[in-house]
């Protein structure tokens, strides 16, 4: 089973943007979805009176989806979660490699496409009630991608081995002190050499 699909092939691709889905892949129901938007508010405390505040930046979007699959009914994309034991339990592989992968998922659902998410947490309680489907939650988060640019500084390297050294001159070597002053010998026999 190969859990990258095409998004651009056809069904899915009339899809892909009016039904909920993760990655493109269509589960049976999707019984509850909590989005979650959160602005970072930063505070610095101060001697006399409130914190105070300069600055503010958006945390990356969390999306929790409760999924529910049953054995009996039939995939709207014809070959999704097939080859299994049961469509439930493929569906819960299909996350689990979703998950693996680390691949950035576009999900889309009713109140709006969200970009570069990665499955965080699949949690799948399983008892008598699921034992010919599946119901699980799964928690997404969005990776925030950083912007590079390259830019120029100079066109001359920083660094060469042509660069001028200057004007190089001998310079004399000073005696010791105490050669001068005729005290070298007077040590040398005092530390016996």
């Amino acid at each position: 089973m190969n859990p990258i699909l095409d998004l651009n092939s056809e069904p899915i691709a009339s899809l892909v943007y009016l039904k909920t889905n993760i990655g493109g892949w269509f589960f049976d129901a999707f019984l509850r979805s909590t989005h979650t938007s959160r602005l970072e508010i930063t505070q610095h405390p101060v001697q006399a009176g409130a914190a105070l505040t300069d600055h503010a930046f958006l945390q990356p979007k969390e999306l929790s989806m409760e999924i529910g699959m049953s054995d009996t009914a039939r995939s709207l994309v014809p070959g999704q979660f097939t080859g299994g034991w049961s469509r439930s339990v493929q569906a819960f592989k299909v996350l689990q490699e979703l998950q693996a992968l680390r691949v950035p998922l576009q999900v889309h659902s009713r109140l709006g496409l969200y970009q570069n998410m990665l499955i965080e947490e699949i949690s799948a309680p399983d008892d008598y009630t699921t034992l010919f489907g599946l119901r699980c939650t799964v928690l997404l988060r969005e990776i925030m991608v950083g912007q590079v640019r390259t830019v120029k500084i100079s066109e001359k390297p920083a660094v060469t081995d042509s660069a001028s050294r200057g004007k190089l001159e001998p310079v004399d070597v000073k005696k010791s002190v105490l050669k001068e002053m005729g005290m070298d010998s007077a040590i040398q026999k005092l530390l016996g050499g």
